[in-house]
């Protein structure tokens, strides 16, 4: 089938990127857990250069997948990758790699989202600390506290 290799050789290039992803996400991974901004900020950038890639190349399988629905007879959103497979050998390998490089860039993220919320939470109580106010958190600027001060940052410390 002359539809087979060119949808292979998409799912191809979507694993080598999904592979960068992952390979990305274990480095923000290791940034997060050592605080390293630079590091968070060069991997976000490949990240979006990727996506843009994976965007690509998911359009460019759509157009394929309408092939393959024509040649199958089913509607082109209803066709699945498993069934595909089973239809077409060749595509096996392929599906296998790509379920399993997709896991793993699912679970790297799971923990990177968990270490980022856990960070937001330590700096949303940092700044809760240092904007403690004994009875009203909320003041207008220049309103004193009953200790004559209007908050820690125009106190001496």
């Amino acid at each position: 089938m002359p539809v087979i290799q060119p949808l292979k050789d998409n799912l191809s290039k979507q694993i080598e990127v999904y592979r960068e992803l992952k390979e990305l996400a274990d480095h923000m991974q290791d940034a997060l857990v050592a605080n390293n901004f630079q590091e968070l900020e060069a991997v976000t950038v490949r990240e979006e250069q990727l996506m843009m890639e994976a965007s690509r190349l998911e359009k460019e399988r759509l157009l394929w997948s309408d092939q393959m629905s024509q040649m199958t007879g089913k509607a082109a959103e209803e066709l699945t990758l498993s069934e595909l497979a089973v239809r077409y050998p060749e595509l096996q390998n392929v599906k296998e790699e790509l379920e399993i490089i997709i896991k793993d860039l699912m679970n790297v993220n799971e923990l990177n989202t968990r270490l980022l919320e856990q960070a937001m939470s330590i700096v949303n109580f940092t700044v809760g600390m240092l904007t403690y106010q004994d009875k009203n958190t909320y003041r207008k600027p220049g309103i004193k506290n009953n200790q004559g001060s209007t908050g820690i940052l125009d106190q001496k410390i």
